[in-house]
């Protein structure tokens, strides 16, 4: 008689919630004889703090399983999904997709007892210098994201650079923002900085002029605006925001962008939900309430857990040296769960991302890896309870899309597995030179 098995959730949780709160991530693999058939559905548990590792080879379906748990979480019940933001750092432009229906798989999605359907709860962000542009190009973002260049610091700017510390440019970016602070100008913009930069008599015309003409690139970044944006628009109950800084992709310091991007928004929201934790706890006390409680109403509306889904997170989070995303993130890793932070990393390079983030998963979603290092680190985290090694088990596993071994830390169990198909468009699936037609196609990418 088939099982469900539930990852990610403790017994005690088993007991108080059943399987409310939890989303369908595949079906478990089975093998009998030289016959592998698909089994007991997986589902995740959504309503804990979790941080969850999809790796993979290009191609393999990281982002497609991504995608899978993001229009899970906002596909749950209203009295469940109202309690969950989903932030996505959508580095390759591939996510504003969602917002329509999975038409191509209908066939594979009505073998699993699904339909095709966009999400309505989804907003797309477009850096305030290129969200015209997007829209010309028939993307349908819906709104503009900016940020304030006071909200960055000095190492924000010298990461963002790919400066050193003893780089006289990084000396300068300091004492400026130390002189601007100093004279209570706290409210600036690039301008201003670059004003301040050519009074400054104490560094040499050409570290001035570098320095100059860096900020006047960041100007062309299309990032930078007087009012930024606030990070109660991002974070709403039930809904994915998604910020598309796939423009910087060609763009000079691309992944410094992203950093930067990033490092600024975890950062706010981490503080953000430390305030909005201890209010809970108060609350709490009042009423004796669980978070998720699904039978009673607490007294006033509860602001959302967060769930960050960060795609190529060995750019944001490198095993070597640091970006402007590094320390914020490493925060949330390490002491995330209190205020209720997930972290979602997805990778084609485990070999190559900060060793926290092996020591920090909880759940591990591995397809494909053919790469020595990339499996070598992945058997370094999981070698404590595996009877045998990674590679052993992802070569046991078929070869069609969506295949993947999944780790449970919390039961310290593992389940081959093969992920559900999407009910939205996926926007990451490689072109063809040739044309096929739907009803043909029945495969993951």
């Amino acid at each position: 008689m088939p099982f469900d098995v539930v990852i990610g959730r403790n017994e005690s949780d088993k007991k108080k919630f059943g399987s409310k709160g939890t989303i369908l991530l595949g079906k478990t693999y089975v093998k009998m004889g030289q016959t592998t058939s698909m089994s007991n559905p997986i589902y995740m548990d959504v309503i804990r703090s979790h941080v969850v590792f999809v790796v993979g080879k290009r191609g393999g379906g990281k982002s497609y399983s991504a995608g899978v748990i993001a229009e899970g979480m906002i596909d749950l019940p209203d009295e469940v999904s109202k309690n969950l933001s989903i932030i996505m750092l959508d580095t390759m432009g591939i996510y504003w997709t969602m917002k329509y229906g999975n038409e191509k798989d209908s066939d594979l999605l009505e073998m699993w007892g699904l339909k095709p359907k966009g999400l309505e709860k989804i907003k797309i962000f477009a850096p305030i210098g290129y969200y015209d542009k997007a829209k010309e190009d028939g993307i349908p973002v819906d709104e503009k994201f900016a940020i304030k260049a006071s909200e960055l610091s000095g190492e924000d700017w010298r990461l963002a650079f790919g400066l050193e510390p003893s780089n006289p440019v990084s000396i300068l970016i300091e004492k400026t923002l130390g002189d601007l602070a100093e004279n209570k100008i706290y409210q600036y913009d690039i301008d201003h900085m670059i004003e301040a930069m050519q009074k400054d008599d104490s560094f040499e015309n050409n570290t001035k002029n570098e320095a100059i003409n860096r900020l006047k690139v960041a100007k062309r970044w299309g990032l930078f605006a007087e009012e930024g944006t606030k990070i109660d628009v991002l974070i709403e109950g039930g809904k994915v925001s998604v910020l598309d800084v796939s423009a910087y992709a060609t763009e000079e310091g691309g992944w410094g962008v992203k950093s930067l991007v990033i490092g600024l928004i975890a950062n706010k929201i981490f503080i953000e939900r430390m305030i909005s934790r201890k209010l809970e706890e108060i609350e709490a006390i009042k009423t004796g309430y669980s978070y998720f409680q699904l039978e009673e109403e607490t007294r006033e509306e509860q602001k959302p857990l967060i769930w960050f889904i960060i795609d190529e997170a060995h750019e944001m989070l490198p095993a070597e040296g640091k970006t402007a995303a590094t320390d914020a993130l490493v925060t949330i890793l390490r002491e995330g769960r209190q205020p209720g932070l997930s972290l979602l990393l997805i990778t084609q390079q485990p070999g190559k991302i900060h060793s926290d983030v092996m020591t920090q998963s909880d759940i591990v979603l591995a397809h494909r890896l053919t790469a020595r290092r990339d499996v070598d680190a992945l058997n370094s985290m999981m070698q404590s309870y595996l009877g045998e090694t990674l590679t052993g088990y992802l070569n046991m596993l078929p070869g069609e899309k969506g295949a993947a071994i999944v780790l449970d830390d919390n039961s310290e169990r593992l389940f081959p597995m093969r992920v559900r198909p999407r009910f939205t468009w996926h926007g990451g699936e490689a072109p063809t030179a040739l044309k096929y037609k739907r009803s043909q196609h029945l495969g993951l990418d």
